[in-house]
């Protein structure tokens, strides 16, 4: 493909990419156009399964080298930008947001606008849509919303998230996105075919957190979908069904 866009995926943290958008990323790449994944939230001592060491030190690093592997599956193609930013639980101690945003996270996501503008060049921005309500997945569409005029902007869903809650309440999210934005929202689905990875193998590199349980809602929800779903405006749908549809 001549001069394709450049693609820049906004991910709280490099897995949540990997759940939403694995099909996506090895189309992508497929056809030879760049993808950048800004990795927000690097500094962190989370793990969904036990480890050896809980540090922080030595979680951020192992999460990392989980990163690195998923990426070798692409040979290495993806292009990183570690933000290092804090984690959920080494700032306010929660994961789920379940009150408005504290004075820190109001300037965490002034802070990650800062960074958007600053790496985010051209091309098309992928966004999560913060389904399941985890605050650094909002920090993450909060900043998007406030520069949303300045980029070409797509959404993700939320994965294992999606796919716990019903297709009437995912609708309500997108309404209420569609408010704070004064837009229309279409959905697009990046189907399975010509689909040269297996997600379920690639997403098993995130050893630290993933259980079978999380791994079969993910896989459900791409059977379900018959590929992974994504939301923006007609005009950058057309765009990117050009963009991953048309030789």
């Amino acid at each position: 493909m001549n001069n394709p866009p450049k693609i820049y995926i906004l991910s709280p943290h490099f897995d949540d990419a990997a759940y939403g958008l694995t099909i996506t990323i090895s189309k992508l790449l497929n056809r030879k156009v760049p993808v950048t994944l800004i990795n927000c939230f690097t500094i962190t001592k989370w793990t969904a399964l036990p480890v050896t060491d809980k540090d922080v030190k030595s979680v951020s690093l192992l999460r990392a080298m989980e990163d690195v592997e998923y990426n070798k599956l692409f040979n290495s193609a993806i292009k990183i930008i570690n933000l290092d930013l804090l984690d959920a639980p080494l700032r306010n101690g929660y994961i789920f947001q379940n009150q408005p945003f504290q004075q820190n996270e109001l300037q965490l996501v002034d802070e990650l606008g800062k960074l958007l503008e600053q790496h985010v060049v051209g091309g098309i921005l992928l966004c999560p849509l913060a389904i399941g309500n985890h605050i650094d997945h909002a920090i993450c569409r909060e900043a998007v919303i406030k520069l949303y005029k300045k980029f070409s902007v797509i959404f993700f869903e939320d994965l294992p998230y999606a796919q716990r809650i019903g297709e009437d309440q995912v609708r309500r999210h997108i309404k209420d996105l569609e408010e704070k934005l004064d837009v229309k929202l279409k959905s697009y689905t990046c189907g399975l075919q010509n689909c040269t990875i297996d997600k379920g193998h690639a997403i098993k590199v995130y050893k630290s957190q993933l259980n079978e349980e999380i791994h079969s809602e993910i896989l459900s929800r791409m059977n379900a979908m018959e590929g992974e779903r994504l939301w923006s405006e007609d005009l950058e749908i057309e765009r990117w069904a050009t963009l991953l549809e048309n030789d």
